[in-house]
């Protein structure tokens, strides 16, 4: 579950940059409002994404006010009052919280391992509140999670049924961004390749750790060595991106269109196989002139 996307910062106009960074700010300060200033810390690029698709579906726009940025004493530009960023808000919660159980203690170095305890302890209620507002999300998450570790017990060597997992939770959480039924057969497509790349490309990213560790890796049970999971994982990767890109053409998006076209066709294609030099988000808060 750690995969990311971002936009292509080379093809993204100064418009759909700014409402970009605008959407990032309206999460992060829906973290900060309800769960807290270490939450919103805790950000990742997923979150906008899931406002963005939520509120962009249903052709909800989002009022723009000039509020304080959390932990800074600034004043800038902030979406706020729609669904997709209360949605996103609690996305966030409960992934960041999935992701930190997923680390082996046993592995963790002395420092990561006091890093671990903070976070957890700082984190834990705002997962207990995010998994009230949604609780047949986070059942999902925990059913999908028994099953990772039956899949790591079965050891399969195969790529499909290794990913499958994180397939059924990523569909899930963008099927639940659709505003009726006929988008969210889509959106749980969209989901579930972005799930599978995203796996795929960890596990390669993981290589090294887990065949040192001897953790489960579906590269390593079908005798791959570092430099052929890497090529393995980038090619199906791609396979997924593409099958993921015909179906997104066909989704009806009432607003920011050409941010969304950047973020999922390109964006999601240099995240898995860079497009060009220069082409990483560089992540900055500030607005362009």
């Amino acid at each position: 579950m750690r995969g990311r996307f971002k936009p292509y910062l080379s093809e993204l106009t100064i418009r759909d940059y700014n409402i970009y960074q605008r959407y990032t700010r309206g999460v992060r300060r829906q973290l900060y409002k309800e769960y807290g200033l270490f939450s919103c810390r805790l950000l990742h690029h997923h979150g906008v994404i899931y406002a963005l698709l939520a509120d962009s579906l249903a052709g909800r726009p989002a009022t723009c006010r000039v509020e304080r940025v959390p932990g800074k004493l600034r004043r800038m530009p902030t979406m706020c009052q729609t669904k997709g960023i209360w949605m996103a808000a609690r996305l966030e919660v409960l992934m960041n919280w999935h992701r930190l159980q997923e680390c082996k203690w046993k592995n963790l170095r002395p420092s990561k391992k006091l890093r671990w305890v903070i976070q957890r302890f700082f984190l834990s209620r705002a997962y207990c509140k995010a998994a009230r507002d949604v609780p047949a999300l986070e059942r999902l998450l925990r059913q999908e999670k028994a099953q990772i570790e039956a899949q790591m017990e079965l050891r399969s060597r195969d790529y499909a049924l290794a990913a499958e997992p994180i397939c059924n939770v990523f569909g899930a959480i963008y099927s639940t961004l659709a505003p009726d039924d006929g988008a969210r057969k889509n959106m749980r497509y969209i989901g579930s390749c972005i799930g599978r790349a995203f796996y795929l490309m960890d596990k390669a990213g993981s290589y090294a750790a887990d065949q040192r560790y001897h953790h489960y890796n579906v590269f390593i049970e079908n005798g791959l060595s570092r430099e052929e999971a890497d090529a393995n994982a980038r090619r199906q990767a791609i396979d997924a991106v593409n099958d993921l890109a015909r179906v997104y053409m066909m989704m009806d998006f009432k607003l920011n269109r050409s941010l969304l076209d950047n973020i999922m066709i390109l964006g999601l294609r240099n995240s898995v196989d860079p497009l060009e030099y220069g082409g990483e988000w560089t992540g900055t808060d500030r607005e362009l002139p």
